[in-house]
């Protein structure tokens, strides 16, 4: 992985009350799918009414799809797939939890930066980042079955198993992008789907409230 060399991301981000703010809005994702024997877990954020935002590969092949709230589950269907971009829309009716907005423009390199979500299907987790660079990046789909070119943050921070699906925050709570991977060669390198590159998946999944086919297991 090239990485373009940044300082160490802020610690005291992490604790900062834009996290405590996002918090209620950041949700686990639990899919199951029989199809490969597997329940997946990840992270998911409201973005509008009744709407979470996920990565694709967190509920791919999936026939069911819950979303953990205040501590209990409540259930959700997909209603936008897209394994190219590697993002899905869910919907719940009357979640009842507030949206974060989505930046106005992009990140630069060196901003400030929070990953928040439920890394290793555990507890609320936000660590502290830093933005490595913003580009234009070619590589596979989930099912690795053709190339797409998406606009990615490269990013300083931890992201592990399960950070998948949640949002890259601003300084501001403002959400910069949408975590979807970690460099395999680098600890502290992870990636996130800028929220230019998300905004089609999301325009198209605010008014639609019938599932989707989610495919099979990526």
């Amino acid at each position: 992985t090239r990485v373009r060399q940044v300082p160490a991301p802020n610690p005291a981000l992490a604790g900062s009350a834009v996290v405590q703010g996002a918090k209620r809005s950041v949700l686990k994702v639990r899919g199951t799918a029989p199809s490969c024997s597997r329940s997946i877990e990840g992270t998911g954020f409201v973005f509008a009414t009744d709407r979470v935002l996920t990565n694709a590969h967190v509920v791919a092949g999936t026939t069911t799809v819950s979303l953990e709230v205040g501590g209990s589950r409540r259930p959700a269907r997909v209603v936008v797939y897209d394994p190219q971009r590697d993002l899905a829309v869910l919907y719940a009716k009357d979640l009842g939890v507030p949206p974060l907005r989505f930046a106005s423009r992009p990140a630069t390199t060196g901003v400030d930066a929070i990953v928040v979500g439920y890394p290793l299907d555990g507890p609320f987790d936000p660590q502290s980042a830093r933005v490595r660079d913003l580009r234009n990046i070619t590589g596979p789909d989930i099912y690795e079955s053709g190339t797409v070119t998406r606009e990615i943050y490269t990013i300083r921070a931890l992201v592990r198993s399960g950070n998948s699906g949640g949002p890259l925050l601003a300084s501001d709570g403002s959400v910069l992008g949408v975590i979807f991977a970690a460099a395999a060669d680098e600890p502290e390198t992870g990636f996130a789907l800028t929220a230019a590159e998300a905004l089609p998946v999301v325009t198209a999944g605010v008014g639609r409230t019938e599932g989707v086919r989610t495919q099979r297991c990526a």
